[in-house]
């Protein structure tokens, strides 16, 4: 089935600011009665809207051709903070492996009337709102009315305040999605509620001299704005957590050179429900998106480690 849709150029940046969606429009998903047993057509950028919360939400969508019953794993991706207007990293190539790897990409919009202090996500949902939590869902939702989504396989990518975001999703919504993987972002050193449900598999990439969210140590969020995220936390001690969230019992670290960067690969495994928490440590990135990660493309292998868990 091919949507329609007035495609806008997006993509994912930096620090947060108000994006500006006012004027997007989006074509509306038609229901199907039993979406596994229709075939789909390859579709790619399709700019689709969705009523969340009495507030109209936008996503971009593509989806790869695939035969009737064939079950699609699903990737949402949360953009920079005031990146709603531009593309998504690699979205491209991401959208190319879709098709090969038969999975969907939801390129998700942030709310356009936000405040700097607010931020495109919202972070602590506990302290603040579950509005991006029930958007999230409500994609998953709509898109199961219309494909055959596999929804034990179910993940979350992000770039800087989306990588931010994904870690709302491991804490609050882990008992639908399976796994993150994400680049430049952190999350509360004391978040409101975290609690595990279900397993969540994490996988983070950050570059050592970055000056917006920094690798070594905490820092506290904006001085107050956006109250009640706090302190946020330096980059190994988050992996340390969700180490010891998923009560992984092994951890394996080393590094090498790789492209005349020093790239330090930390790996916690025997984890609870199977889950691996993952960490690139990349000595000479900065906040930009990396191209490759330790010679693999970044899409590939972020896909590469989302596709070995399920929920």
């Amino acid at each position: 089935m091919v949507i329609l849709a007035v495609v806008v150029p997006l993509s994912g940046c930096t620090e947060p600011a108000n994006s500006n969606n006012t004027a997007l429009t989006g074509e509306k998903l038609v229901e199907i009665e039993n979406p596994c047993m229709v075939p789909t057509n390859s579709s790619s950028q399709s700019m689709i809207s969705l009523m969340v919360d009495d507030v109209e939400r936008f996503f971009r969508l593509s989806v790869p051709s695939s035969e009737a019953g064939t079950k699609l794993s699903l990737i949402i991706a949360y953009h920079g903070g005031g990146d709603a207007e531009e593309d998504f990293s690699q979205q491209d190539e991401f959208d190319q492996l879709g098709e090969q790897e038969k999975f969907i990409m939801a390129y998700a919009i942030a709310e356009s009337d936000r405040t700097p202090s607010e931020g495109d996500w919202f972070l602590n949902t506990a302290a603040t709102s579950e509005d991006d939590n029930h958007f999230t869902e409500a994609i998953v939702d709509e898109l199961s009315k219309v494909y055959c989504v596999d929804e034990d396989k179910l993940y979350g990518i992000g770039y800087s305040l989306g990588s931010m975001y994904t870690y709302e999703i491991a804490c609050q919504l882990n008992h639908r999605f399976a796994a993150v993987a994400s680049f430049a972002g952190t999350m509360p050193v004391s978040p409101e509620s975290c609690d595990l449900t279900g397993s969540m598999a994490v996988m983070h990439i950050h570059g050592k001299l970055d000056y917006i969210i920094d690798y070594d140590d905490d820092w506290d969020w904006k001085e107050g704005e956006h109250e009640g995220v706090g302190t946020m936390s330096n980059i190994p001690g988050m992996i340390d957590y969700w180490a010891e969230l998923s009560n992984c019992q092994n951890e394996d670290t080393h590094s090498h050179l790789f492209g005349g960067d020093d790239v330090e690969h930390i790996v916690h495994t025997d984890c609870d429900g199977g889950v691996r928490i993952e960490h690139y440590g990349m000595e000479a990135q900065e906040h930009t998106w990396p191209n490759q990660v330790d010679g693999t493309d970044t899409y590939r292998l972020m896909w590469n480690f989302l596709s070995d868990f399920t929920n």
